[in-house]
């Protein structure tokens, strides 16, 4: 999707309908759940680099030394990933409560349009989607001091892979969005 840039607003109808048709024709009925990256984020890896680390790893924390994003909001969890969450029912995507946009994909990048740029201090154009089996995974528990009013609820988009051995195979689908 080359006309996805952000050089202005993206058309997120016309761009997540692109993604979430293909990802509603590629997986069956089940749970889910999926990770939006952002090379900008890697920037000693280009996007083959990223997909083959994550194959091998199961997951995109290939470097224990990284801090994640909004680290001091989420180090008080015991936890794995942070990701949304998704099903798909009858071939179609069921989306939850929280989503503004009828779209996955349209959602997540109007999210990382505007709020990306407060987390990071830069824009991050999505280059790469993880889906995982939901199944795969349990919820983050606290672990450290109990959380704030502002950080309540967090931990739903926080989880721990049920087999930290094999991470790999809780890979549903890895989706490339090409510039």
């Amino acid at each position: 999707m080359p006309e996805y840039t952000l050089d202005s607003e993206p058309d997120y109808p016309i761009f997540g309908k692109k993604v979430d048709t293909l990802i509603e024709d590629s997986l069956s009925d089940g749970n889910y759940l999926y990770r939006a990256l952002g090379i900008e984020d890697h920037p000693d890896l280009d996007l083959d680099q990223l997909v083959s680390k994550i194959k091998k790893l199961g997951t995109d924390k290939y470097d224990l030394n990284r801090k994640e994003v909004c680290h001091e909001d989420f180090e008080m969890y015991d936890h794995d990933i942070q990701a949304g969450i998704f099903k798909i029912k009858k071939g179609k995507l069921i989306l939850g409560d929280n989503f503004e946009h009828n779209s996955l994909f349209g959602d997540t990048i109007k999210k990382f349009f505007f709020n990306v740029l407060y987390d990071r201090g830069y824009k991050v154009r999505i280059d790469l989607i993880i889906i995982y089996y939901k199944n795969k995974f349990e919820n983050a528990k606290i672990v450290g001091s109990k959380p704030s009013k502002l950080r309540q609820g967090l931990d739903k988009y926080l989880f721990k892979f049920k087999e930290p051995k094999n991470k790999k195979e809780s890979i549903a689908a890895i989706i490339k969005i090409l510039r």
